[in-house]
């Protein structure tokens, strides 16, 4: 397996307390664990870690992340440049403790300035677990229909998830700023939304801080607030202004700040979500085009393995075929892919699949021209999930891990980035 050797020497650190009470969701998806307040943490290199394979690898393109590299180092230096990374997958990333702990990485990063939230879906106005780091409270009935499930139908986007209401007086409040550490706000609020439906109610949105509405902007799949100073917490809701009226369908919202540069790291997943899951969601093209990442960063293949008979080919096929749907909106879009992890299938069959998952993902890598992360064998490869359950780094199914195990996987996620960025 080629390998490009990008790192440094590796200090021991002392990790986090190996006593940790976070589990996650189930594949299917439960209540997301309590907020707390995140700290920078010692990092640990354990035996079984194979921290000479933690590198993020090109095949025949070795310039295929340098357009990212180019804006990544004009912020360094102090320019006013926006950079905007996304990453979507299943319900490792819906929790967002793998990528929202790469979030803050780069946040407490002093060399990448960062504000704005990004892109998010309030997951718990579509009834389903809802990341720690923002709040959402809401008025009315509201339907989550997830692309995930296959008797499920919606007009979905880039989250692979929707929020349907028929009720002109429902409403939801938003807040990105509830940790004290990583106080995220922005003067530019979008929602996506069919904006060619003529059924759709007229969005509203209204600051819980004092702002002032300066305008606002229709576009393919979103509509864009933008007020005279930055907010973190706002309310969204309608007004019904023709018979013809008669439904909302939420996609999605995107928090930015309109004049200062710097980074955001946005993050979608679903639970349960295969590839093919995203291949449902028609509008996809659209609001990745709409959001235009610097980074694509793609977590999926648990779900498509997790179950027997695997099989490689479909699973190559229909992945090779999200990818070229994506680039149809951003051709040169660079994108990386990250691997599944070992797990078990009902808790106590190792699931052999992932392996053929994961050769099955360089041979997508290398003809795609995609750069891949191989979190499978970073994290010791077959049988080492036990070796993480250990240590308290896995939920109880052994297919999730523990808070402080994504932080971990968050951890070493940036590193592999952060070493690759230094060679650039």
């Amino acid at each position: 397996m080629e390998s490009q050797n990008r790192k440094r020497p590796w200090k021991r650190y002392i990790f986090f307390s190996v006593k940790a009470v976070f589990t996650l969701l189930f594949l299917c998806g439960h209540s997301a664990p309590t907020a707390v307040t995140s700290t920078k943490k010692p990092f640990e290199v354990y035996d079984f870690i194979r921290m000479d394979l933690n590198t993020i690898q090109v095949f025949n393109d070795s310039t295929l992340l340098d357009s990212f590299f180019d804006k990544l180092s004009e912020l360094e230096e102090g320019g006013q440049k926006k950079v905007e990374v996304l990453h979507i997958g299943d319900s490792h990333i819906q929790a967002d403790f793998f990528s929202g702990w790469v979030r803050e990485k780069f946040y407490e990063d002093t060399r990448f300035p960062m504000l704005s939230r990004g892109f998010f879906f309030p997951y718990k106005a579509a009834k389903t677990n809802n990341p720690y780091n923002f709040s959402v409270s809401k008025i009315g009935e509201w339907e989550g229909k997830r692309a995930s499930i296959s008797y499920h139908k919606s007009n979905w986007g880039l989250a692979a998830i929707s929020a349907r209401t028929t009720e002109s007086f429902a409403a939801l409040t938003i807040n990105v700023g509830i940790d004290s550490l990583h106080p995220y706000q922005g003067n530019k609020i979008e929602v996506y939304f069919p904006t060619d439906d003529i059924t759709q109610f007229t969005p509203v949105v209204m600051p819980l801080e004092p702002a002032k509405l300066i305008s606002k902007e229709v576009v393919n799949g979103k509509v864009t607030f933008l007020f005279d100073q930055p907010i973190s917490r706002f309310r969204f809701s309608f007004k019904k202004e023709n018979a013809s009226q008669n439904q909302f369908i939420l996609r999605g919202f995107g928090v930015y700040d309109q004049h200062q540069g710097g980074l955001s790291y946005s993050s979608s997943g679903v639970n349960g979500a295969k590839v093919t899951s995203y291949l449902r969601c028609k509008a996809i093209q659209e609001d990745i085009l709409a959001i235009h990442p610097d980074l694509l960063i793609i977590s999926l293949g648990t779900n498509d393995a997790f179950h027997s008979p695997f099989n490689k080919n479909i699973f190559v096929e229909k992945y090779t075929k999200l990818i070229q749907d994506i680039r149809k909106s951003i051709p040169d879009l660079p994108i990386i892919l990250t691997t599944p992890g070992d797990n078990f299938r009902k808790s106590k069959y190792l699931n052999r699949d992932n392996a053929v998952a994961t050769k099955a993902m360089y041979q997508i890598a290398e003809t795609n021209n995609v750069a891949i992360w191989d979190f499978y064998h970073v994290m010791g490869g077959l049988s080492s999930i036990e070796q993480w359950s250990a240590l308290s780094m896995t939920s109880k199914d052994r297919v999730h891990l523990s808070r402080i195990g994504y932080q971990y996987q968050g951890e070493l996620f940036y590193r592999a980035l952060m070493n690759y960025y230094n060679t650039y």
